[in-house]
């Protein structure tokens, strides 16, 4: 099932993406578990990080909700959208892996790391 991952700029300037449900009503967006795009500048080089951070920890959350996904109501008065926004694979991935629920049951151990494959840059000299 595809999901329709959108984004889109509140009213404090946030950027915020989530799922697009199909609202009730004109007055209002709908997102499913919109997670807030957090940019984080590295002081000493000047490299920016983009990390998505849930519009609320699942913990808060109990678990029926957790298991349906909390739906937000954001006011279209209230938002700035784009209609030709097409966001990258990677923050759909990242997005993605934020709120898919964990596979296998919690007696699992997890998979032992495998040895990395040796990449030989130079010749041995002799």
């Amino acid at each position: 099932m595809s999901k329709n991952i959108t984004a889109f700029v509140d009213n404090v300037g946030r950027v915020i993406v989530g799922e697009h449900i199909k609202s009730k009503s004109k007055d209002f967006v709908e997102i499913k578990e919109p997670a807030v795009v957090n940019v984080n500048v590295n002081q000493q080089n000047g490299q920016i990080s983009v990390q998505l951070l849930p519009f609320i920890f699942r913990e808060f959350v109990k678990q029926e909700a957790r298991d349906e996904g909390v739906i937000w109501k954001f006011r279209t008065d209230n938002v700035t959208t784009s209609d030709n926004l097409v966001l990258d694979d990677a923050i759909i991935t990242q997005y993605n892996n934020i709120f898919t629920k964990p596979v296998g049951n919690a007696d699992s151990k997890p998979a032992e790391p495998s040895e990395p494959e040796v990449v030989k840059l130079f010749d041995d000299e002799d």
